[in-house]
């Protein structure tokens, strides 16, 4: 597809455009259009959760939060690969480890087979996350009224029509989502 449309920048909500709006919505229809794929998303409102005190620091809340969201994601005997986004922490931080052995500990049976973080800008698949990612978060910012670009509005509504959602505030769940708002 990206041959095709000559189409060579890195997919990313915060580059949304409505010159970019058809190779985003092609890229959302291959999602949709592709049946074992599915997208699962953790919401936190800072606001109102401060989850970095809560679990004792960024790295920490970052390691809990996507283990509750890999364990929430898994369907009955899956064995599921974790790609995550690249997030720098310390050598100290063992982010594949912990998020695997957790999830594994939690179904007494190897779910996840293996976690790895991987820079976004290589990786169409995180591609395709960040813009997923970034039309629930920017739905969130809609209502609060700290959002306001009409392309981001107009690929918003695109992704909930194709899904067939009316919002995906207070969390939503098919086949294909898993969204989940944290504290409700």
């Amino acid at each position: 597809m990206r041959d095709r449309e000559k189409f060579y920048d890195e997919l990313k909500w915060n580059k949304v455009s409505a010159k970019k709006m058809p190779i985003l919505e092609m890229v959302v229809d291959v999602f949709f259009g592709c049946s074992d794929a599915a997208f699962s998303a953790f919401i936190v409102d800072k606001q109102q959760h401060d989850v970095i005190t809560r679990f004792g620091g960024q790295f920490e809340a970052y390691d809990a939060l996507a283990r509750q969201l890999v364990r929430g994601s898994l369907r009955r005997g899956e064995v599921m690969w974790v790609i995550a986004d690249e997030y720098s922490t310390p050598p100290t931080v063992q982010f594949e480890e912990h998020v695997r052995d957790y999830v594994n500990r939690a179904f007494r049976r190897q779910a996840v087979a293996g976690v790895c973080r991987m820079r976004s800008s290589g990786v169409d698949l995180l591609q395709l996350t960040d813009i997923l990612l970034g039309a629930v978060v920017f739905e969130h910012k809609l209502a609060a009224g700290i959002a306001h670009y009409k392309p981001k509005r107009e690929l918003l509504e695109y992704i909930k029509n194709k899904a067939g959602a009316k919002s995906f505030i207070g969390g939503y769940h098919d086949s294909k989502l898993n969204i989940r708002e944290y504290g409700s």
